[in-house]
């Protein structure tokens, strides 16, 4: 092979190569997330919105999950260039403490979009086994809070101070009536 033909077929092959990952990066549109603690008593603020540089993501299906204090709370990743937030907080117990903070991205229909990726993707079975979970226990799990025992999300976690304050903590029976909460002493 002459050095000129070489030259032709490493140039071309340095361009399919270049193109083929090029073109898989351009794909990826996932989401930024970014918190910051900037209340009082551990009042954090997590903002998401899609990276998407070249505004070709036109599916509006990735969710923030914020779990926090006992609730979940979700919102979807607008595609239009702006983000979404989700408040949490403050936090305060009867001493001064460590509050910790559940968050995720539900990717929509792109297993390559959550943040942080399942347990299991990229294994062989991973969407036959999605798909049997879900027929036994629907799809409202792909947004629920960490105290779903689903086999699959996986939480990231931030730990803030809490602020002393709130009631004492019930060392009998805690009676919770909705609008009304007491504690029976222990006997």
């Amino acid at each position: 092979m002459s050095i000129r033909r070489f030259g032709v077929v490493v140039a071309a092959s340095a361009l399919f190569y270049g193109a083929s990952f090029g073109v898989a990066s351009a794909g990826h549109n996932g989401a930024d997330v970014e918190f910051v603690a900037s209340g009082d008593c551990g009042e954090t603020t997590f903002t998401a919105g899609v990276i998407d540089a070249a505004g070709t993501h036109k599916v509006n299906n990735m969710v923030l999950v914020v779990h926090a204090d006992g609730e979940t709370q979700n919102q979807v990743i607008p595609v239009d260039g702006t983000t979404t937030s989700i408040t949490v907080g403050p936090f305060t117990s009867p001493s001064a403490g460590t509050e910790t903070i559940h968050w995720r991205v539900f990717g929509g229909g792109e297993r390559d979009y959550d943040d942080p990726s399942w347990n299991g993707y990229g294994e062989a079975g991973f969407t036959d086994d999605i798909n049997a979970y879900a027929e036994d226990n629907g799809w409202g799990w792909v947004v629920a809070g960490p105290d779903d025992d689903n086999p699959f999300t996986i939480w990231s976690t931030v730990d803030v101070e809490s602020c002393a304050g709130g009631a004492e903590e019930c060392a009998g029976m805690p009676i919770d009536l909705g609008s009304i909460q007491f504690c029976l002493p222990a006997f």
